[in-house]
């Protein structure tokens, strides 16, 4: 599933469909070492569809899981439907809203919550702020970690983790495993203390244990987690601050980053 919108070109998912435990897209594997970090896994929400990728894999491989994914947008929901296998189950349901509508209507905790949230190629704003930020933590369970996409552009990057830092004690990054997009694009945000490397390490192996997942969630910790370099401190998003620069910095890169050798450029800026 791909987009060319305003000149940029994005790709947003992409399945297997002779194989549904398959994870083509590198980044949407990293999504499964949030798993690691909860002592069980009863309740998740993911924010975004897509293609349903990630949805589907967590359904296959956490059997005591009901999942509830929120898209805002029926075509999507209808061309995952229609062209990637998507369906619903007992314990996989699809709602049509908007992600931070639905967290401000519905309290019930999630022991995990994925935010894998697009328009066109950027986050939309309201859903990258400290308010939003602090509604994700407010509906997770006491032991509940939140799996964060966040795509390149250092100034709306270091941006992004300092409003994270607000709502959140502890964050471990994962880079995408995609070289050509040179970028850590998952944050997992927990409201507990610092896990030791070794810790972190002797959960990943008791997850792949248990969950027998089809990428070994301890081979990609250790491929994957990442320190990542000081930089600028970056802006506090808030709802009332929205910085137009932060936009622009993060457009110009992530097209040249994204775009098909075999796509046109696009509008020039």
């Amino acid at each position: 599933m791909a987009f060319q919108w305003k000149g940029w070109y994005t790709r947003q998912s992409e399945a297997n469909l002779a194989d549904p435990d398959d994870l083509p897209l590198l980044y949407t594997r990293a999504f499964s070492l949030a798993t690691i970090y909860p002592p069980e896994i009863k309740r998740v929400l993911v924010l975004g569809l897509g293609g349903g990728s990630i949805p589907v894999y967590l359904h296959r491989f956490l059997p005591a899981a009901t999942i509830d994914v929120v898209e805002i947008d029926p075509g999507i929901i209808a061309v995952a439907k229609k062209y990637f296998g998507m369906r619903e189950t007992d314990r996989l349901h699809l709602i049509e809203s908007d992600g931070r509508v639905f967290l401000n209507r519905h309290r019930e905790p999630y022991d995990l919550i994925i935010v894998d949230v697009f328009t066109g190629s950027y986050i939309p704003f309201h859903m990258m702020t400290k308010e939003f930020y602090q509604l994700v933590r407010s509906r997770l369970s006491p032991h509940g970690v939140a799996a964060i996409n966040i795509l390149p552009a250092e100034k709306l990057f270091v941006s992004n983790v300092r409003t994270l830092k607000l709502a959140f004690e502890n964050l471990d990054f994962f880079n995408s495993g995609d070289k050509a997009i040179e970028a850590t694009s998952v944050i997992v945000a927990a409201p507990l203390d610092t896990l030791s490397a070794g810790e972190t390490a002797q959960r990943a192996a008791a997850a792949q244990a248990r969950y027998q997942f089809r990428f070994d969630v301890s081979r990609l910790l250790q491929e994957r987690r990442i320190e990542p370099s000081a930089g600028p401190k970056g802006e506090i998003l808030t709802d009332d601050f929205a910085p137009a620069n932060v936009f622009d910095a993060y457009g110009r890169r992530y097209r040249r980053q994204s775009q098909p050798a075999d796509e046109p450029a696009g509008e020039k800026q």
